[in-house]
């Protein structure tokens, strides 16, 4: 794999550092502009709609107010007295002067109008400024929305239509007529031509493309700059306005976007409160947004002059840069070389003074493991000399304590031979007086019989007597021979309890003999391991300095090792930072190089008994990347 040059890196990184800011800035900065020129514009539409829907408020509300003055007049009202009491063909005379009024007021009030008319409570035009013409076709506005309205008293303004005479869009504002008494006598009607206030509206422009239009209540157009669509093209059909128009209808104020043709807009809308009507203006979103795109023109423009100039000062520092890098890559790997040599002579002298010192150590070191086990064995003999001590101690302490305990059983057994031999003198003392107790018996059965009936009560207690008496007699008799028994086992007892005794003793006296022997076996024993462990501690104490001198060896054998490797991976760092420099491909040999240098290590490392010392040997070096820190330094690019 080719490497790049390291003058490469340092212009793609400049390159990328300056880049990236300025495209997340102009990124961030056109996406801000573009949502507050969208905002802005929502909100100039929404605000032209309000002002509008305003301006049609005040129109509408000025010509209620005309139509309202016109409909008080006297002649208007004597006209629709006259017709409501006598008919219209009966007030010709009131309704011609009418026709004449209205006439002059049409004359004053200039092109605002298409006529002025008067229809009776049953909706029949009876007089307008036409002469009379609308009187003579008995025009009937009976089914029209706004003769409906008026009838209930409302002042109102109709529904927008095309006018019959001239075909051109109208409004018709109607005022409810009364009678003295208060009843409903008909309608003044001001035909207003819907022009007038088209004119107005249309006549205000939103930027180069926008325009204002107008709804009526059903979403019909009544308004807007291109006349075919007036009062023939309901929005509320076309599928992309649909929503729009819904939230027009329903009185809503706000803005909303929508694509119309392969067109985007937006659009702000107003409703016009006095009518129902809903008034809206759009604008093309691209002309809105076209200082966002200039804006972001100019940030292309003004981020390629920067990045230019970047660009230029860059290579005037990576130039300077790689020169030193390049003399300083040469003068390293002269100075790795002299070191590879040193550390070799260093290396090979190390490593044959280590082998020396490691036999030598691995002979003391079986002689210390047979001295461990035979003071091993002798500390082993000890201890279980001075266990049986401990145990014979234990013997003699049971056998005494049972001696004693024999003693005591002799005692007792003695004191319950004396209890059997008191206790078998009342059993005869008992069974003479069962005799005697016969004896009275049967000498008051004797008299109980001398004495006849009299004594026949007393002879069956005698007799009582007598049965008791015999059955104590021969219950002493059976007692004296088992205590007679007893007594005779006590003795045989006794005599076994002595012999017992006798042999307890000469147990003891045996223990005793056994116990001194063992005290002295365990004296022995102990001096005998004191002896063997002085002997492993001197072995330990050589085995120690032995090692020592293995380990420094072996130590210095390691530094070389790893100074020799170092010296290798040095150069290898040299011939990498050329490459970094130069950006050549890699070499092969010093892949190889490096590779042989990891294993040579691997094998010293191996090699070593004492790890700990190596790794704080380790600790101590001063490594060629921490003197002059390439990898860490350059890394990056």
């Amino acid at each position: 794999m080719e490497k790049k040059s390291l003058k490469f890196k340092l212009i793609t990184g400049g390159i990328l550092v300056v880049l990236f800011p300025l495209i997340i800035i102009g990124f961030f900065s056109v996406n801000k502009a573009s949502k507050a020129l969208m905002e802005t514009g929502k909100s100039g539409a929404k605000q032209v709609a309000l002002d509008l829907a305003a301006m049609t408020d005040l129109f509408f509300g000025q010509e209620i107010k005309l139509a309202k003055s016109l409909a008080v007049e006297p002649l208007v009202i004597a006209a629709a007295q006259n017709v409501h009491e006598n008919g219209s063909d009966n007030a010709l005379t009131d309704l011609k002067a009418l026709d004449q009024f209205f006439a002059t007021v049409f004359k004053q009030t200039g092109s605002a109008y298409e006529f002025f008319f008067m229809a009776d409570a049953n909706g029949t035009a009876v007089s307008d400024n036409l002469g009379g013409v609308l009187r003579d076709k008995k025009l009937s506005l009976t089914n029209r929305d706004y003769f409906q309205a008026a009838k209930q008293g409302k002042t109102n303004i109709g529904a927008p239509d095309k006018s019959k005479v001239t075909g051109k869009p109208i409004v018709i504002v109607a005022v409810p007529l009364k009678t003295t008494s208060g009843q409903f006598a008909g309608i003044f009607g001001a035909v207003i031509k819907l022009d007038i206030l088209s004119d107005k509206i249309t006549r205000v422009k939103i930027g180069k493309t926008g325009y204002p239009f107008m709804v009526d209540k059903k979403g019909m157009t009544i308004i807007h700059p291109k006349k075919e669509f007036i009062l023939e093209k309901n929005l509320k059909n076309i599928k992309e306005v649909e929503s729009i128009i819904l939230q027009m209808l329903s009185g809503k104020t706000g803005t909303d976007e929508y694509s119309y043709q392969g067109e985007d807009k937006v659009v702000g809308f107003a409703p016009v409160s006095i009518t129902g009507w809903a008034i809206g203006v759009n604008q093309d979103k691209h002309e809105l947004m076209a200082t966002s795109v200039a804006m972001r023109n100019m940030t292309l423009i003004v981020g390629g002059t920067f990045l230019g100039v970047a660009i230029f000062v860059v290579l005037l520092f990576a130039r300077n840069l790689v020169l030193p890098i390049i003399r300083i890559s040469e003068g390293l790997n002269q100075g790795a070389e002299q070191v590879t040599n040193a550390s070799s002579e260093v290396s090979s002298t190390s490593q044959s003074l280590a082998d020396g010192s490691s036999q030598q150590a691995a002979s003391i070191e079986e002689t210390s493991s047979s001295m461990e086990e035979i003071s091993s064995m002798t500390k082993k003999n000890a201890e279980n000399a001075r266990h049986a001590d401990n145990l014979m101690k234990d013997a003699n302490q049971v056998v005494t304590k049972a001696n004693k305990s024999m003693k005591q059983l002799i005692l007792s057994m003695e004191d319950i031979s004396k209890a059997s031999l008191e206790t078998s003198k009342i059993i005869k003392t008992i069974d003479e007086i069962a005799f005697q107790t016969n004896l009275l018996a049967l000498n008051a059965a004797v008299e109980a019989a001398r004495a006849g009936e009299a004594g026949a009560g007393f002879a069956v207690v005698a007799d009582e007597v007598r049965n008791l008496a015999i059955r104590a007699a021969d219950a002493a008799k059976n007692t004296a021979d088992m205590i007679e028994g007893t007594v005779k086992k006590v003795n045989e007892g006794s005599e076994l309890v002595a012999t017992t005794n006798d042999a307890f003793s000469q147990v003891a006296d045996s223990s005793g003999k056994v116990g001194k022997l063992v005290a002295e076996i365990t004296q022995a024993s102990k001096e005998q391991s004191d002896g063997i462990e002085q002997v492993n501690i001197n072995i330990s104490e050589m085995d120690k300095v032995v090692q020592q001198n293995a380990a420094n060896a072996e130590e210095s054998a390691a530094a070389a090792e790893e100074m020799n490797a170092q010296a290798e991976q040095l150069k290898d760092y040299v011939r990498e930072l050329v490459q970094l420099v130069n950006g050549t491909t890699k070499d092969r040999t010093s892949n190889f190089s490096l590779q042989q240098n990891r294993i040579l290590v691997s094998k010293a490392e191996s090699a070593f008994a004492s790890q700990k010392r190596m790794q704080a040997v380790k600790t101590n070096e001063i490594r060629p990347n921490q003197v002059i820190p390439f990898d860490d330094e350059f890394k990056d690019f």
